[in-house]
């Protein structure tokens, strides 16, 4: 116990102040992300004009967020953090307003430009557990940017609750008052996004190696296709869940938060240790503990026909998630110069949200057509990708 104490008192001391802040407005943001993918899916199947559409405006946020991963990775090493993450703040909060007037007005067309505003967002929060690691020391780069992810906890927490509270608050506007505590949440994050203070990155002439030089690196490609296989997989059977639950397995309301809410809980409780069994074990023995929670997974969920057989298989997805998210995200963090961390960052979250986009819009495609047993099965091959990568010895 005093052992556990001092390494909890050491690890604060290397932190600063912009951890807790960005950490805090994680919190609100990822609130906001929650709310939206328990509830998208169901809005977008009341008001779209085919149901294999009910999943677009989700999927539409991903394609948004991998299409602007890299500018704004790029204009935050021009100009800065803060700047662009409070465009983020304000552009979600928009988004959630303009998407609470499209259910009243049943437009799904209106609909779906509200999601593009969410995704443009969600594309500069993304960078939070990047910035988390540029003012402290290497040694704790893995836990500060486990800390910043653990936000999710509460948000976890917070988020389905929102929603069962909000999804009949404006009726006969079936979620229309969720998404407008989307835009009240949102805006919570805002006066702790002003008060961090992280310093531009060091510039020099050449920016460091090349792309492909760097991309070429076995441990990068190992990070990038650990997170981006990891993150796509989630997605794609997240996003599915709610149809599945709802519409076919004919689940309440309260069990869908319900299973949502354990599994957002089970993404981001980890992140409370991830980083110190990074530390100790090396993100690559991570990477293969996640890899086995999603096998498990796709055993649990093709058999599923409870309420807490769902629960389970999206438990250990969000345990897997974490460990291939994190775990990839260390990787790529250790292998990029600061003077490079605008074109790689980029890049990588970009590889990694258009994995996420492509998983997002197929889920709906596949579920609505394939149906839930064949959309799991589906996964295994992105699975076996992660373990081929996984094979490459590094240095």
């Amino acid at each position: 116990m005093m052992n556990f104490l001092s390494q909890t008192k050491k690890f604060f001391e290397h932190l600063n102040r912009n951890v807790f802040f960005l950490s805090l407005a994680q919190i609100f943001s990822m609130t906001s992300m929650n709310i939206n993918i328990i509830t998208t899916g169901l809005a977008g199947f009341i008001i779209a004009p085919y149901g294999w559409l009910s999943t677009f405006p989700l999927s539409l946020q991903f394609i948004i967020t991998m299409i602007f991963t890299f500018p704004c990775s790029i204009l935050m090493s021009k100009y800065g953090r803060k700047i662009i993450f409070v465009g983020g703040v304000l552009s979600v909060s928009t988004g959630g307003l303009i998407m609470t007037i499209a259910l009243f007005q049943k437009n799904f067309y209106l609909f779906c430009f509200g999601s593009v505003l969410l995704g443009l967002g969600h594309a500069t929060n993304l960078f939070y557990r990047y910035a988390a690691t540029e003012t402290v020391p290497k040694n704790v780069k893995p836990k500060a940017m486990s800390l910043v992810l653990s936000a999710g906890l509460i948000a976890a927490l917070l988020g389905p609750r929102i929603y069962q509270i909000s999804a009949d608050a404006i009726l006969p506007h079936l979620y229309a008052g969720s998404y407008l505590m989307i835009a009240i949440t949102q805006l919570i994050a805002l006066p702790f996004i002003m008060r961090i203070k992280i310093p531009l990155p060091p510039r020099s002439k050449i920016g460091g190696r090349k792309v492909f030089e760097i991309f070429y690196e076995k441990s990068m490609i190992k990070g990038v296709i650990s997170a981006a296989g990891g993150y796509g997989i989630m997605s794609y059977l997240m996003t599915a869940t709610p149809l599945q639950i709802i519409n076919v397995c004919k689940f309440s309301i309260a069990e869908n938060a319900n299973i949502i809410q354990w599994h957002v809980i089970a993404m981001f409780a980890p992140s409370f240790f991830t980083g110190t069994l990074i530390q100790k074990f090396s993100a690559e023995k991570i990477l293969i503990i996640g890899l086995l929670s999603y096998i498990f997974v796709a055993l649990i969920a093709f058999t599923a026909e409870t309420p807490n057989q769902y629960l389970l298989a999206l438990f250990l997805l969000g345990i897997g998630w974490n460990f291939l998210y994190i775990g990839g995200s260390t990787l790529i963090v250790n292998a990029t110069k600061p003077e490079e961390q605008g074109k790689v960052q980029g890049i990588s979250d970009l590889i990694i949200f258009g994995t996420v986009a492509f998983s997002s819009l197929s889920a709906g495609l596949a579920h609505y057509t394939l149906g839930w047993d064949k959309m799991v099965l589906y996964s295994l091959p992105i699975m076996a990708a992660i373990l081929i990568a996984n094979t490459l010895k590094t240095n």
